[in-house]
């Protein structure tokens, strides 16, 4: 995690340690080195960056994706999330609302709330998955509730 909190720092600059901000280019090397050491916050970032269009990285869909899914792999449940919603409404990738469904249940099942959410959404709507308001009922209830009270 090192090589990613170094990009962050440099990124930003810390004045009380006399570091000034880097460049957006000095910025992407030490982000891409952090990628390439496996460090999915790191790949979430590049995901977001490329998703964006910030940080010196182009507006790249397909390049989003990837880092988002790689990083989800390793357990990075907002990258699941931001995964699952690319490929829902097949933001800038071919939809594929199954895949989608997939990964919102990954990351639910890695404690996110908001994948919850979004496999609810899809039982109510059919979306990715057969209709089932009874399921989505059941979740709601259950797996919602239970963690409102674990973050309570």
């Amino acid at each position: 995690g090192a090589l990613y909190y170094l990009a962050l720092l440099h990124l930003n600059g810390e004045p009380t340690i006399g570091l000034e901000p880097c460049s957006e280019m000095e910025f992407m090397q030490r982000l891409d080195r952090a990628v390439e050491a496996g460090n999915v916050d790191a790949m979430f970032t590049r995901g977001h960056s490329y998703y964006h269009g910030t940080e010196g990285y182009p507006q790249h869909y397909p390049r989003a994706l990837q880092d988002f899914l790689q990083a989800a792999e390793e357990g990075h449940a907002d990258s699941a999330v931001s995964a699952g919603a690319m490929l829902h409404a097949g933001i800038g990738v071919p939809k594929d609302q199954e895949r989608a469904f997939e990964l919102y249940q990954m990351a639910g099942e890695l404690g996110s709330i908001e994948g919850w959410k979004n496999v609810v959404a899809c039982y109510l709507t059919g979306e990715g998955v057969p209709q089932s308001l009874e399921t989505a009922r059941y979740i709601s209830e259950t797996m919602l509730k239970e963690k409102r009270k674990e973050d309570g």
